[in-house]
């Protein structure tokens, strides 16, 4: 699995390597941003925190459209071209692994996102790094995880089966209704949506 330095030496190509990708892991990826645009509702006070920010690609649309824009990643080289995309927004160089940062613990989300980025914790560590983000939350906010992902294990296995040698195994792919059950149980609300044979959407609300 990839450090920091890794992504710094991937962001001057980020885009163009996803442009150019085809099939496992980034099948569906431009359907995938679409699909989580499509979810969030834009207004003058609509805070977002986007999780992995990279360059920005998932909320640069959102950013356009007059969001405020919170973003952490730990690459400080992505947060570059994020910068550059939106000079507006603010960012933060942490990595999630340790949770959230100090500076945001304070502040309340309408929508907090991740793109591409939560296949890096394993899925013990996914479930608490959710119940962390509880307390950023608004209690009418989403937390939207759009990432490699399956439905079903048995869906991975197959799609494992297809990749072969491609397939990377440094990285903890979600099994949607296997996390949906942890989730539920700690009270959450969430649907899933599978966008291509690799690619998913987890949203997740909090409980009544």
């Amino acid at each position: 699995m990839m450090n920091s330095k890794g992504f710094d030496n991937w962001a001057g190509e980020y885009d163009e390597s996803i442009a150019k990708s085809k099939g496992y892991p980034f099948e569906g990826y431009y359907n995938v941003l679409a699909y989580v645009h499509n979810m969030i509702q834009i207004n003058n006070d609509t805070k977002i925190l986007d999780i992995g920010v990279g360059t920005g690609q998932l909320t640069y649309e959102l950013y356009k459209k007059g969001g405020h824009v919170y973003g952490i990643d730990f690459s400080e080289k992505m947060l570059e071209f994020a910068r550059e995309r939106m000079p507006g927004a603010i960012f933060y160089k942490f990595n999630f692994n340790n949770g959230i940062p100090e500076e945001i613990k304070d502040l309340k989300f309408d929508y907090i996102v991740s793109s591409y980025a939560i296949h890096h914790i394993d899925d013990k560590q996914k479930l608490n790094f959710i119940k962390e983000l509880k307390s950023i939350l608004k209690y009418n906010g989403i937390i939207v995880l759009a990432d490699v992902a399956f439905k079903t294990r048995d869906a991975l296995k197959k799609c494992k089966e297809k990749v072969g040698n491609g397939w990377d195994n440094d990285e903890i792919y979600m099994i949607a209704n296997e996390m949906e059950s942890e989730l539920r149980r700690e009270g959450f609300l969430t649907d899933y949506v599978q966008m291509s044979s690799c690619a998913g959407i987890l949203k997740i609300k909090l409980g009544a």
